[in-house]
Order: structure tokens, then sequence, then C-alpha cells
């Protein structure tokens, strides 16, 4: 029946990555077939007892290995305190890299994302007091997945742009077997800090880090579909 075939692999679209899915669908699927050939044995036509088969699953979330059920706006919630608190922390980190250009165009855009950020906190408090107890489900694998290929990605981020800088400020020294010439602390302390002003982007893969572990803290216990 190619129909709830359609149906179970748009059942776990979320889902097609996650190991022993394979095992769990054909089960599912033969549910399925099994429940329309004894509707049809009732007296229900094809149509009907697809239909009447399909409404008996609407998903499967509940199914899948790893999945939590949280207060989801209690979270949300949370893990924006933490971002803002991060993105401040980023801001303030940056102010004395203001004698840099980008330093200083970074220092005022994280300034504009943390005014954003506070208006949108304001919002954000009223609304989980009217939906403190709203249910959804989390899936911790897949958030770990993201926080690796997360952490993959920034220190990928840091490595391109130290050759980058490096291309920059000592290709021709390099190309030319020339010695490097640095004159002075205060030419020192900008050559550090444009190779330290990347790791401000390290708040992002640790904000992730940060929520994970915020999804145990707001599991919903003894939850029941």
């Amino acid at each position: 029946m190619n129909e709830l075939k359609k149906y179970v692999d748009h059942l776990f679209r979320k889902y097609k990555n996650h190991r022993g899915i394979s095992d769990l669908k054909d089960e599912i699927l033969g549910n399925l077939e099994a429940k329309v050939s004894h509707l049809m044995e009732e007296g229900l036509n094809e149509r009907e007892a697809i239909a009447k088969a399909k409404s008996s699953i609407t998903k499967i979330d509940d199914l899948i290995d790893d999945n939590i059920p949280v207060w989801i706006n209690q979270f949300r919630f949370k893990a924006f305190q933490i971002t803002y608190i991060y993105i401040l922390i980023a801001w303030i980190v940056t102010i004395p890299f203001s004698l840099l250009s980008m330093g200083l165009l970074l220092n005022y855009g994280l300034l504009f994302v943390c005014l954003v950020l506070g208006i949108f906190y304001l919002f954000l408090a009223k609304n989980v007091k009217r939906n403190e107890k709203k249910i959804a489900e989390l899936n911790l694998a897949a958030f770990t997945r993201a926080k690796k290929i997360t952490w993959l990605l920034w220190l990928l981020f840091i490595i391109v742009i130290w050759g980058y800088l490096s291309a920059i400020l000592f290709g021709s020294n390099i190309w030319f077997s020339r010695p490097v010439h640095i004159d002075g602390p205060y030419q020192f302390g900008i050559l550090i800090a444009r190779y330290a002003l990347p790791f401000i982007s390290i708040v992002i893969p640790l904000i992730l880090k940060a929520c994970i572990r915020l999804i145990p803290q707001y599991e919903v216990r003894d939850f029941h579909e």
C-alpha cells in the first residue's frame, strides 16, 4: 500500500538519520497494513480503511529514543536568558578590542543585539506566564549531534580566519623568507588582538552546550501522551 508507506515516511521525516529507525518504520507500516486489512474485513472500503488506520497514528515522537517531554516555554525562556547573558558577556569582552576597526564594529553590533534581545525578553516573559504548562518533546540525540557539528564548524572557522590573517600579515615575509618585525609592545598588542578577536565566536557553541544541559531540568516527569 503505497499511500501508507508515504504516510509513514512523512511521520518519520524528522528522523531520517536516526539510528535504528528503519526497523521501527517497518513495524509501524506493518501494523497499519494489518489494521487496514482488518477494517476492510469489517466492511469498510479501502479508502475509508486507510484513512481510519492513518488517524490511529498521528505522531511517533514518543516512540523515538532520546525524545524527552519538557515544559517547552519554560525551557525556551531559560535558554533565552542564557543566550542573552552570553551575548552580554561577549559585548563586554569586545570593548578593549575597539582599538581595531573590526573590533569596534563587532562591539557596536553586539550592543545592538543586546538591546533587541532586551526588548524581546520583556515580551517573552509575559508569554511564558500565560503558557508555562505547555509540553513539547525535544530530541536529545539531535541536540547532541548539533553540538558536535557546531564545535567542528567553530574550530574550522578559527583555523580559516587564522590562516587568512597570517596570509595577509605575514604572507610576503614567508614567501620571500624575510624576518617578521614587530615594532614595540603596542604593535604586538594589536597583533594579539587580531588573532584573539575571532575567539568571541565561541559563545555560539557554548550557548548550545548550556541549552542542552537545561533539557533534563525541564523534563516533564511521569509524562503520558
